[in-house]
């Protein structure tokens, strides 16, 4: 397949103002510290990936990356790329823990000392707030963190019940020597017998000699097959901490009297207290677009290598990328690919513009905004890697050939920083709030075929609107407690709020593409008539009985079977536009074909 040369003006569509930042992290991950032969996969890739962090890490600048959204983001994308288990890694070093230390209103020698250490990789992280009996829900957690005004104040450290156990955090010695590891535990600040709210406290966990200390049992937990992280099991029996080690940005502290000065405001307190998480949500939104962008640049490689006989007798062997049956369902992969990528550009830009105009960034608002782009990328992701996987057959069983990590990346994010689909349903729970008028738009007699990209754009708004009117009309008319009248109407609820994602993805990809070449205008217009054309297979009856529905020239599955033609002299371009060398997939498609790859192997194992 021959380029077209478009790929140039599809990434800066695409990436816009974050093509820089991942250019500069590409070149970073392209050096040789970050090398590895494909067919020596490593056996401890947990380990490799601390120490790829702490080569890492001088390399980056740690503050600056932090303080920068799109720098961020793109950092945890192109380490994602390489190397899962590094981009797993990087949302608790990174942005958590270093996070966290670095937004802190008034830095004691306590944590000025810690983030020395960190920045310097004598010692590593963790991020410990979820409980075995209460996951994220940081309103009931029940560690303990009581304040003891004896010899100068201190706080003692409690996991009060079996329920309180922390689970999941990497709290056990790290994996590499001489490297200590601090925690940011999260616990429910106790003063006088009185709940002051639940805190972030600094705490030493273990030496850099791999003991733990004392008070503190730490157990790793069995192992999470796929992605190589150290999680554990922690308990917490009457661990003294320093005054200074409560943590807060907003400059909470306990003065010399015992009282809780500068409290975190009680508006919003959790996502004041865990205010790293949003960023971290958007950081795994990011990674989540990312595994299905590399997904992608993996199976167009090995479509164009892999070939199949001809039904024809005597006709000559055909190249996969050829064959419609296989090529098809990866340009469908593509559209949901470049939505699932716009989906994380409008969070980011949505959050940047909240940074720079000062508003509050802690904002239910951002939060819910946050929310569905992890469910709605997640999503995407879980779908994309599944068809490469079954696209590659035996070649994408093998974890050197990374699909299988990624899916393993993919469901973790599914899970970490708040599970999609429960922090969709509490996004999509909040739109109640909002109003739902909804009157069909003006394309009710017009006929939609494959060029018709604006009416089929207002049929995805008016789908997310009737949806979201239909929901709003549900829950007027059902009875019953707050909660059994959730119940009655969760599923209208979150299919709305996921039809207002797509269709926010599929304009804001429409907004980018009005200065470039009308050739290359047609091919993504045409990608998002792909798109909405599959939303309406897929969610069509969601319509029925008096819905929007398009009245359509031809048959949906026509219209699709024309748009993949069309599509398919583009694909190498669609997917070159994801900017993503050969040498940093690290596959056995690369260099060579994937044949002479494994015939170099074996030929190596006949000279050993």
């Amino acid at each position: 397949m021959v380029s077209q040369g478009y790929s140039d003006d599809l990434s800066n569509v695409l990436f816009a103002g974050r093509r820089e930042a991942a250019q500069r992290y590409t070149d970073v991950f392209s050096e040789s510290a970050f090398d590895q032969d494909w067919w020596a996969a490593t056996k401890d890739p947990g380990k490799r990936a601390y120490e790829r962090y702490l080569q890492l890490l001088p390399r980056l600048d740690a503050v600056d990356t932090i303080s920068d959204l799109r720098a961020l983001v793109a950092l945890h994308e192109q380490a994602t790329v390489v190397d899962p288990h590094l981009g797993a890694l990087l949302t608790v070093q990174v942005n958590l823990v270093l996070g966290t230390l670095l937004e802190q209103h008034s830095r004691t020698g306590e944590v000025e000392a810690v983030l020395t250490e960190l920045l310097e990789g004598r010692a590593v992280g963790a991020y410990v707030l979820t409980e075995v009996g209460h996951g994220s829900d940081l309103p009931n957690l029940e560690t303990t963190a009581t304040y003891d005004p004896a010899d100068g104040g201190s706080f003692v450290l409690d996991t009060p019940t079996d329920a309180a156990v922390k689970f999941m955090p990497t709290t056990a010695p790290p994996p590499v020597n001489g490297v200590s590891r601090f925690g940011i535990v999260f616990a429910r600040l106790l003063i006088d017998g009185a709940n002051c709210g639940n805190y972030p406290f600094l705490v030493r966990l273990v030496d850099t000699d791999g003991t733990v200390r004392p008070g503190i049992t730490i157990r790793a937990l069995p192992e999470k097959p796929g992605l190589g992280m150290d999680n554990s099991i922690t308990r917490f029996d009457h661990v003294r901490l320093p005054r200074e080690c409560l943590l807060s940005h907003t400059g909470t502290f306990i003065d010399d009297n015992g009282q809780l000065i500068s409290p975190i405001p009680a508006d919003n307190q959790v996502w004041r207290a865990i205010s790293r998480v949003r960023a971290g949500r958007l950081a795994i939104s990011a990674m989540s677009a990312a595994v299905c962008r590399a997904s992608l640049a993996i199976a167009l490689k090995h479509a164009e290598q892999r070939d199949i006989a001809s039904m024809d007798r005597g006709a000559d062997r055909i190249a996969l990328l050829d064959v419609p049956a296989h090529r098809d369902r990866l340009i469908d992969a593509i559209a949901e690919t470049y939505m699932a990528g716009m989906s994380v550009e409008v969070a980011i830009e949505a959050f940047s513009a909240a940074i720079e105009k000062g508003a509050d960034e802690q904002a239910p608002e951002l939060t819910d905004l946050v929310s569905l782009t992890k469910n709605f990328t997640t999503s995407v992701a879980l779908r994309v890697t599944a068809e490469v996987r079954d696209r590659l057959g035996a070649q994408g069983v093998f974890a050197h050939n990374q699909i299988m990590v990624y899916r393993a990346l993919r469901d973790a994010a599914a899970t970490a920083e708040g599970d999609s689909y429960v922090i969709g349903l509490q996004a999509a729970y909040r739109r109640i709030a909002l109003p739902g008028e909804w009157k069909q738009s003006g394309w009710n007699d017009q006929l939609f075929d494959i060029d018709t990209h604006g009416q089929w754009l207002s049929w995805l708004d008016d789908r997310a609107r009737f949806l979201h009117h239909r929901t709003l009309e549900a829950y007027a008319n059902t009875s019953g407690s707050r909660q059994e009248r959730w119940d009655a109407i969760y599923h209208l609820s979150m299919a709305a709020a996921e039809a207002h994602t797509a269709h926010q993805s599929a304009q804001a990809l429409a907004d980018r593409i009005g200065g470039i070449p009308t050739e290359l205008r047609e091919v993504l217009e045409r990608l998002i008539v792909l798109y909405a054309v599959g939303q309406c297979l897929r969610h069509g009856t969601e319509m029925l009985p008096d819905g929007p529905l398009p009245k359509t020239a031809q048959p949906l599955m026509e219209m699709r079977r024309q748009l993949h033609e069309f599509l398919a002299p583009h694909l190498r371009d669609l997917v070159d536009a994801f900017e993503l060398p050969s040498g940093l997939l690290r596959t056995a498609f690369t260099p060579g074909t994937y044949v002479e790859e494994y015939a170099s192997a074996i030929s190596a194992a006949s000279t050993d």
